[in-house]
């Protein structure tokens, strides 16, 4: 396959733990001519993208101009770069448009629209999603649900998969008390950071995006989970349920001054979404591509397993 053959992609956002697996994902597909847009072209994480053949450009999110000229000949853009500050993505976009990217992704890489509504973390990222549908590209939202990775946050095996900061958001697996959202039989969807980049390297090959691209590791339940962690770990956990209006509650108590204080709350809220049903994908990519991804049970025994 020639390089005129291959789709070319941006993929900005490179360092932190989704983007680098997705780019790790993306230079070993055959198919495909990968960019990767840095703040600093130094950076020893992006040296083995290059040795396997991605172009890196260094870019200065606050130039509209020099970000259209660094798009020329693309086709496609994703970006794993979040929302906090609107305008270095805002940018991109713009130049995206000058530059006449045919398709854009930006981060999403969460829950359904309906639940980041409810998600204040996620203000900027509601407020770009409508800048993205009125940007006359072809556009997709890449939906994942939770990290299945939080899962390994303090395993006794080393997590080394990606770059990826790990907490407790939805169970933590190690806690002899388990503390469960809801009932905890709603649904919710599990997938690993390396699926995530395994079905958006999939997506590239799609000849056309829909407006929503899900995917799902596993979409099962919280007891499920407590079940397959006792099967793994050989013993039995005490589970207490919270119900929505104590998270709500919880949540709305959270000051929002500092930043612990808005992760806190950001943390309430995504669990009060899961006790509300709100966190299940519809599994799109499952259906259309070839990925096989990992399941819950599979992760955890990767992980927690004794035996």
């Amino acid at each position: 396959m020639t390089t005129n053959d291959k789709i070319s992609v941006v993929l900005a956002g490179v360092t932190n733990g989704l983007g680098y697996t997705i780019a790790k994902t993306l230079v070993a597909n055959p198919r495909l001519s990968v960019t990767l847009f840095t703040r600093s072209d130094t950076n020893p994480q992006i040296e083995p993208f290059v040795a396997a053949g991605a172009v890196v450009k260094q870019v200065d999110y606050t130039s509209i101009d020099s970000l259209a000229i660094a798009l020329q000949g693309i086709h496609t853009v994703i970006s794993t770069v979040p929302p906090v500050d609107l305008t270095p993505v805002r940018n991109l976009l713009k130049a995206a448009i000058i530059a006449r990217v045919k398709r854009f992704a930006p981060s999403e890489f969460a829950f359904t629209e309906e639940a980041n509504g409810e998600l204040d973390y996620y203000n900027n990222k509601k407020v770009f999603w409508e800048d993205v549908r009125a940007s006359g590209l072809e556009y997709t939202a890449f939906r994942s649900g939770l990290f299945m990775d939080l899962f390994a946050a303090g395993a006794p095996v080393k997590y080394e998969e990606a770059p990826l900061f790990l907490s407790s958001v939805a169970l933590d697996i190690g806690a002899e008390k388990k503390e469960i959202p809801g009932t905890g039989e709603e649904k919710i969807t599990f997938t690993s950071v390396r699926n995530i980049a395994e079905f958006v390297s999939a997506a590239l090959l799609l000849d056309k995006w829909p407006e929503e691209l899900g995917m799902a590791g596993e979409t099962t339940t919280l007891n499920q989970v407590v079940r397959d962690a006792e099967e793994i770990m050989g013993r039995k956990f005490e589970v207490t349920y919270v119900t929505v209006e104590e998270l709500r509650k919880k949540a709305d108590e959270t000051g929002v001054k500092g930043r612990a204080d808005r992760m806190l709350r950001f943390l309430y809220q995504i669990r009060a979404a899961i006790a509300e049903g709100k966190t299940e994908i519809k599994p799109y990519l499952n259906e259309v591509t070839d990925v096989k991804p990992v399941g819950v049970k599979e992760f955890l025994g990767k992980y927690w397993g004794t035996k």
